[in-house]
């Protein structure tokens, strides 16, 4: 699907970072924050995090000890998570990057990239080019962690009232346009509205063109092994060795580079 905003459209502006941080503030967790706490409980070296957002998953690392550093494309994303760094006392090398291009050969202990940011990526091509970087950023024997979110088809709109925010006496809304489910690129995109309000006058609005891929297991297991991984463990829903299942949320692929 062309949605003619370019690569650039799905990218965090800032009411679209205001909304991520009011809705998912730090300390909010899906089970994720604790399940990469323990898969990365042995890692003493550098751990890297693309796609860092907000924090929420880096703070909580960095605040048990763990070396983490991360990037991320949005400039809006990456001063909130400078701001909540410093508010809770912790300090992370942080930077705008991207992960079909960022280069750090053989530094990395562990690569981790969870809530499904890796599905960001714009096509196939692009996700083989960011394995191979991501391989060859990881030191021998390193671990590569990637959520990857399961096969989908549905378009049902969302029931319910408006997702919201307060911020003070200002209210931000995030509305859906429009989803579109391309079952031949395995592509699930949405167009999504945050506005802002102030005494019930609209004050700002943003567009996001919201698009995410989707694969099989056998798919990206393959995928894995032909950018050189080896070792690939998946789990399901965020239960270490559960088998993945079709109702989970979230399937988590753990592979490591081998020693050379």
């Amino acid at each position: 699907m062309d949605t003619g905003f370019g690569n650039s459209a799905w990218r965090y502006g800032p009411l679209a970072t205001l909304f991520y941080e009011l809705d998912k503030p730090i300390g909010t967790s899906f089970g994720d924050v604790e399940f990469y706490a323990d898969r990365l409980r042995n890692v003493s070296g550098p751990v890297l995090e693309p796609a860092v957002g907000t924090g929420r998953i880096l703070i909580p690392l960095l605040e048990q000890g763990l070396d983490v550093r991360g990037y991320d494309t949005s400039a809006a994303m990456l001063e909130q998570c400078r701001v909540n760094c410093a508010e809770r006392g912790v300090r992370a090398e942080v930077f705008e990057g991207d992960m079909t291009t960022h280069r750090d050969p053989g530094t990395y202990e562990a690569i981790v990239i969870p809530t499904g940011s890796f599905a960001l990526l714009t096509d196939r091509d692009s996700v083989r080019t960011a394995l191979a970087a991501m391989y060859e950023n990881l030191a021998p024997g390193g671990r590569l962690i990637v959520d990857v979110e399961p096969p989908s088809r549905d378009t049902t709109p969302d029931s319910g009232p408006v997702p919201h925010q307060w911020r003070g006496n200002d209210l931000v809304t995030m509305t859906t346009w429009r989803t579109h489910v391309d079952p031949v690129a395995q592509r699930t995109t949405r167009w999504l509205r945050y506005e802002a309000w102030t005494d019930g006058a609209l004050t700002r609005t943003e567009l996001q063109v919201f698009s995410l891929l989707w694969f099989g297991l056998p798919e990206f297991t393959a995928m894995l092994r032909e950018a050189g991984f080896a070792d690939v463990r998946v789990h399901g829903g965020y239960r270490v060795d559960a088998a993945p299942t079709a109702t989970d949320d979230v399937w988590t692929f753990e592979a490591a580079r081998a020693y050379a």
